[in-house]
Formats: structure tokens, C-alpha cells, sequence
């Protein structure tokens, strides 16, 4: 068995060759208790040993009293150290450094202390501010940090605001859809679903693909039954409801997606879709089928025809 005191005191031997063999002896045996011989390496003007005293650390670090050594030349490293040990004292001194990497790891090990999320809003440097918007619950520091002057911060708040449901004001949603990254348009129009009105209104005007992808994928996930928000986007942007559409075919759906089909303003390929959704089934109205299939519209009359084929075959197998 190894003599992990006697292994500790030759890492400060003269000899490289014995202070190597201690490092590796005292990684073997790997016992925490060690821990307190690599301090001192952390400063050595050999590299490898100051990398094997930066493994040591991240390897057994445990505790408070573990980083309080550190604290004089190696806060960054302290700081890093934070996210597998819990020591609230230690972070909010760090919180304090001017290294910006450093308040940012303390920041993440105190992302569950909501008092504290309003501080880091006032940060400089927005990977302190990122920690409020990825944790907060606050409606009003979120909306704040949607109109961050670094697009990571607004991302950030936006995704959380959405996951969470959070209320936010029209106006900061307003200037969110007017940004010129669609990436983070896309993620406002997520929040815009669940607002509806003017700010959806704007949301499905918008024509970038990415956009419309994530209203589209919104009602998907939480939208159930036709009510005003669908009305709405069919009556401007139909080809979102398109993919609601799809799969669903209770009295209202129907009901909505006829209309569509009907509505002879409507694009021809849009109309043709929403006729193939009901390949399959037995229970479409075939007096408004037969009327559609006179449609001038080539794509339509193809799928109409095609879906009264169905229908007969349908019938036939019955």
C-alpha cells in the first residue's frame, strides 16, 4: 500500500525524476487526501506538473476547504471548481473578480439564488447576464434581458420565456420580431403563439422559413383546437395551418381545413394538401368532394379526383 504522506512529501524532492513518480504513485492510489501536496505545483515552472496539479484538483476537489487555497493566486481555477463543489460563500466572493471568466463560473454555481439573478443583469459582460436569462423567473427581468445588446442574452431569455410559458410584454416581443437575426425572430415567435393578436399577426407575416417553421411547430406542441390564434394564422398565413392540419380531424378541424380547400384565393398547392390529408379516410363529405373536383385548378381537381378513387376503393373493400 502506498505511503500517501511519504508520496506527498517527495513532490517537492529536487529530483524530477523521484517528484514524476510521485505524481503518478498518488494518482494511482488516487485518494483524495492527497490533494493538498499539488497545491504547490499549480505554480511549478515545468508545465507538466502544472498540469498534472490541474487534473489533481478537478479529479478530488470535494469541499470548500478544498478552494480555499486558491483563493490567493488561482481564483479562476476556484471558480471552475464550483460546478462540482458547493460553496456559496466562496462564489459570491468570487462574483467580485474582475476576470470575467471567473465571476461567470460563480455566477452558474449561484444560478438557483433568484435574489441574485437581478445582479447579474448588471453585469458587463454577458456571460454573467446569460445566467439570469437562462435561470430567471422574473417576467420583468426577462423582458429586459430580450432586448440585451448581445444576441446570446436575448436568445437565452427568449428560450427560457418560451420553455416557462412567461409573460412578456407586447412591446419587447414588438421589437424582438423586428430584429434582423430570423434566428432570433423564430424563438420570439414562439412566445407570440402563446400571446396571439397583433404580435402573432406579425409573427406569420414574417417570411423566413425558420419562422415560420417555429409558429408551425408551437401550435404543434401546444395548440389543440381550433380557437382564435388558428383562425387567425389561416386567414393570413394558411400554409402554417397546413401542418396543423395534418392528423387532425374532429368536427372543427374539418371543418377548417374545408374552408381552406374551398376558398378558391387560396395557392392550388396548399388547397391540393389539404385534400391528400384525407387519403384514408371514410367519413369525407363527398357532396363537397364532388363539387371540388370541378375546380379550374388542375392540382386540385387531381387530388380531389384521386381522393374520390380512394373512396370507392374504400367502399369496395367494406
Amino acid at each position: 500500500m502506498t505511503n500517501i504522506d511519504g508520496e506527498i512529501s517527495r513532490l517537492s524532492n529536487k529530483d524530477v525524476k523521484i517528484r514524476r513518480k510521485a505524481v503518478r504513485m498518488l494518482f494511482e492510489e488516487d485518494n483524495p487526501r492527497a490533494l493538498s501536496g499539488f497545491v504547490k505545483l499549480l505554480d511549478d515552472t515545468d508545465f507538466w506538473f502544472r498540469n498534472k496539479s490541474l487534473d489533481a484538483h478537478r479529479k478530488w476537489a470535494n469541499t470548500a476547504d478544498d478552494l480555499l487555497p486558491l483563493l490567493e493566486n488561482h481564483k479562476r481555477l476556484a471558480a471552475e471548481l464550483l460546478q462540482r463543489v458547493d460553496a456559496p460563500d466562496i462564489a459570491l466572493t468570487l462574483l467580485e473578480e474582475e476576470d470575467h471568466i471567473t465571476r461567470s463560473f460563480a455566477a452558474k454555481s449561484l444560478a438557483n439564488s433568484e435574489e441574485l439573478h437581478s445582479r447579474f443583469t448588471k453585469d458587463e459582460h454577458h456571460s454573467v447576464r446569460i445566467v439570469a436569462a437562462e435561470f430567471s423567473s422574473d417576467e420583468n427581468l426577462i423582458s429586459s434581458l430580450i432586448e440585451d445588446k448581445h444576441s446570446a442574452v436575448r436568445r437565452a431569455a427568449i428560450s427560457n420565456a418560451a420553455k416557462h410559458k412567461l409573460k412578456i410584454d407586447s412591446d419587447v416581443l414588438d421589437s424582438g420580431l423586428s430584429s434582423s437575426d430570423p434566428s432570433l425572430r423564430s424563438l420570439v415567435a414562439t412566445l407570440a403563439v402563446n400571446s396571439g393578436g397583433e404580435i402573432l399577426e406579425k409573427a406569420c407575416r414574417d417570411i423566413n422559413p425558420k419562422v415560420r417553421k417555429a409558429i408551425a411547430d408551437t401550435l404543434r406542441s401546444e395548440v389543440t383546437e381550433v380557437d382564435e390564434r388558428i383562425s387567425l394564422i389561416a386567414s393570413i398565413s394558411p400554409e402554417i395551418i397546413l401542418r396543423w392540419l395534418r392528423s387532425r380531424y374532429d368536427p372543427s378541424s374539418s371543418s377548417l381545413r374545408w374552408s381552406l380547400i374551398e376558398n378558391t384565393s387560396l395557392n392550388s398547392r396548399i388547397r391540393s394538401k389539404l385534400i391528400e390529408q384525407m387519403e384514408g379516410r371514410s367519413d369525407v363529405d363527398k357532396q363537397r368532394l364532388a363539387i371540388i373536383s370541378e375546380d379550374e385548378s388542375v392540382l386540385v381537381k387531381i387530388a380531389a379526383e384521386n381522393l374520390s378513387t380512394s373512396l370507392e376503393e374504400l367502399g369496395g373493400e367494406k
